[in-house]
């Protein structure tokens, strides 16, 4: 959703034409001096006020798709609250733990994405289809073993959810390789010289 910035806009001006009529018909200043005043208050004011769009700190208004990667993270921490939700109805203990997992996988890789959003975008697959899907699948077998009737069916769905939860975390893995693996690169070649700085020096 874009932002309507017509209010950072109107009041600076205002301000701005209060101080030019001040300048000029109260203190008497020249036409120019007056001018060069308010327009100083406005541009001032216009940076002051008008909100920036960050992410754990980070400004991505200079970043491509910024509108795209607050949309991701706002879906992303709804998805995740919903496997929340679910994960802490499950009393069995082998869907509980494979929930928990795919709940802290899923809250590293948010919270990576804060650290760094221009990655969001190459963790679309993650946002749109792994945190989704995994919430989808939690609630779905929780309405449907609410009333906590054991049938053939549903010890089978039990295994089935287990299953694709399992199918998700490693999703998720792989997913979250691929986000730092650039990092991974740039470190291991930090290692190398420093190795290589080393046995210069021993030679």
């Amino acid at each position: 959703m874009k932002k309507d910035n017509r209010v950072y806009v109107v009041i600076p001006l205002l301000i701005g034409i209060a101080v030019f009529g001040i300048a000029l018909i109260v203190l008497q200043w020249t036409f120019i001096i007056a001018a060069l005043l308010a327009l100083g208050f406005y541009a001032g004011l216009s940076f002051l006020l008008t909100p920036v769009s960050r992410i754990g700190g980070v400004n991505i208004e200079h970043i491509k798709n910024s509108e795209e990667i607050m949309t991701l993270l706002e879906e992303g921490e709804k998805d995740l609250s919903s496997i929340k939700t679910s994960m802490d109805t499950l009393n069995d203990p082998l869907l509980k733990t494979k929930a928990r997992d795919v709940y802290r996988e899923g809250g590293k890789i948010i919270e990576y994405i804060k650290k760094n959003p221009a990655k969001a975008v190459m963790a679309r697959r993650f946002f749109t289809y792994y945190l989704d899907k995994a919430g989808e699948i939690l609630k779905k077998y929780h309405d449907l073993t609410a009333a906590g009737i054991e049938t053939d069916h549903l010890r089978s769905l039990k295994e089935k959810t287990v299953s694709a939860l399992s199918a998700i975390l490693k999703g998720m893995v792989l997913q979250f390789a691929k986000l730092i693996s650039s990092e991974v690169i740039d470190i291991e070649a930090d290692i190398k010289l420093l190795e290589n700085t080393v046995k210069m020096e021993d030679s």
